[in-house]
């Protein structure tokens, strides 16, 4: 069974352990956009009824209710399995967890049919400025886009809020990492092909890993790294400000240390980065520093920055930025 927009609000979050499983994977912010009235009438007509408070139709963030609901009813039903950070046993939420418990941190991993054959690995961190991890946008629809393209993907709960503070967040992605390694057997990976994919804090985390690897956990550094809309830098005139507070923990000395043009080195992954000229919210110039330091030490790498597109538009779908994950695909090609 899958859950479609001809389902009703009601029907979805009235689903077994569905709200548990709702509250770690779409913002409770975004789920008050939901109105009580409309809640009995099927999502694609009661969508055009109800606004986000900039106005949009909730066409966009009903079909992400959706996906998110789907993911929970596949790990429900064991086609893929949602495991708990460090001891890697099955995570189930129950209505005492929290986001913001470390413990409840868990790693999204396929049940692969065929892992004789080995196939590129993604490791998916959305962002959320270290403060929530927003999966609805910057989580299924890539891992979607992903396995249609011959990916095995994993996607990443990493600790948030005070939780955060470095290395925390890094060790959640290393150790991920590591753990997908050592089960390559299971999970079908070709353990040289592993990528990772952030957005926004969560871009700043596949950086800053990549970078930090060969320090914190060898085993654990990714072969090549994609980064949308990116935090890189931690100078206070051009960082995200919140990000920077939840990474550093208000630890002036780890400014520059957490700063990924600094960390650049010839031996940095292959990367491929993008961001939105218009973004209000991470200035692009992030994606800039990033791609002056790859181009100082001979990295491979690609770029780019749209016109348009703003901050948190995922795939990029309605604006410039739609075709970057088509680019991405054909360097990734190239890089691994």
């Amino acid at each position: 069974m899958y859950f479609t927009t001809m389902n009703s609000f009601n029907e979805i979050m009235e689903w077994p352990n569905m709200k548990n499983w709702v509250k770690f994977l779409f913002l409770e912010e975004t789920l008050d956009f939901f109105q009580k009235e409309y809640a009995d009438q099927p999502l694609r007509l009661a969508a055009f009824h109800q606004k986000t408070p900039w106005g949009d139709d909730l066409r966009g963030t009903s079909d992400q209710l959706v996906d998110t609901a789907n993911l929970a009813l596949e790990i429900e039903d064991g086609k893929r399995r949602c495991l708990k950070l460090r001891d890697w046993t099955d995570f189930v939420p129950s209505d005492s967890d929290s986001p913001d418990d470390p413990e409840c941190n868990f790693l999204i991993v396929p049940k692969v049919l065929d892992p004789e054959k080995k196939k590129p690995a993604a490791v998916i961190c959305p962002g959320g400025a270290y403060s929530c991890v927003s999966f609805q946008n910057e989580g299924s629809p890539i891992e979607t886009i992903m396995e249609s393209r011959g990916y095995r993907c994993f996607m990443l709960n990493y600790r948030v809020k005070e939780n955060s503070t470095y290395p925390n967040a890094q060790m959640d992605l290393l150790d991920s990492i590591a753990y997908i390694r050592k089960n390559s057997d299971i999970y079908g990976v070709d353990v040289d092909k592993v990528v990772v994919v952030g957005f926004s804090a969560g871009g700043h985390l596949v950086a800053s890993a990549a970078g930090l690897a060969d320090e914190l956990l060898p085993e654990g550094k990714p072969n090549a790294v994609v980064a949308g809309y990116p935090v890189i830098t931690m100078r206070k005139e051009t960082t995200h400000s919140e990000t920077e507070m939840n990474i550093t923990g208000g630890d002036e000395s780890l400014r520059k240390k957490l700063s990924v043009e600094e960390m650049v080195d010839k031996n940095y992954p292959p990367t491929f980065a993008w961001a939105c000229e218009d973004d209000n919210c991470v200035p692009c110039i992030n994606t800039t520093y990033l791609e002056d330091a790859l181009a100082k030490h001979g990295v491979l790498h690609e770029t780019h920055i749209y016109p348009t597109g703003g901050h948190g538009c995922g795939l990029g779908y309605g604006n410039s930025a739609s075709g970057w994950s088509y680019k991405m695909f054909d360097f990734l090609e190239k890089a691994l």
